[in-house]
């Protein structure tokens, strides 16, 4: 039965993939001027909310150790909470890629999009420019990456978040244990 620790450890090693995907994409797109598109985009917003929302979780149950309180019954639903939140961003990352992969996208372009319509209302685009601003179409953004296409480089990474998130979750009467059990 998975403990605790286990559920952190999950939780940091989604920050730090999530992160990571997410430092590798600014390198590809700075040292080898790939261009992100619409989609790109999105997968990268995933990423940071990821990132934190995993963070976050991870703080939670570094917070309840340190503290003493041990698996109080309102600490293990928030830190189920971000599992599940972790998990539903990365299906949605999975989507995401998926879509850009193997969806009906216009070859000419993939603009005013699903993708476009929710970085523009989150505003990101205009306010971090350089992180979430789409300057590529979706043909030119999703290059192949050691022969495989970067969006499924992109879907693989969301699904090992999901499958690491899941199974370091897979015992949430662990979350709610009493430590003097």
């Amino acid at each position: 039965m998975l403990d605790s620790r286990h559920h952190n450890w999950g939780l940091i090693g989604c920050f730090i993939i999530a992160t990571g995907a997410l430092v590798f994409g600014l390198f590809a797109q700075v040292v080898w001027h790939m261009r992100p598109c619409p989609w790109c985009t999105l997968q990268r917003l995933i990423f940071a909310t990821l990132s934190i929302s995993s963070l976050l979780g991870a703080l939670v149950g570094l917070t309840d150790s340190r503290l003493g309180f041990h698996q109080t019954q309102s600490v293990g639903f928030a830190r189920l909470g971000f599992s599940g939140l972790v998990i539903a961003l990365a299906l949605a990352g999975v989507a995401a890629a998926a879509w850009q992969s193997f969806g009906p996208v216009d070859a000419a372009g993939c603009s005013l999009t699903l993708a476009d319509r929710i970085v523009q209302a989150t505003t990101l685009d205009i306010r971090l420019p350089f992180l979430f601003s789409a300057t590529a179409n979706c043909d030119e953004a999703n290059v192949p990456l050691l022969g495989i296409p970067f969006a499924v480089w992109s879907m693989l990474t969301f699904a090992i978040i999901a499958l690491l998130m899941m199974i370091a979750s897979t015992s949430t009467s662990t979350l709610f244990r009493n430590p003097s059990d």
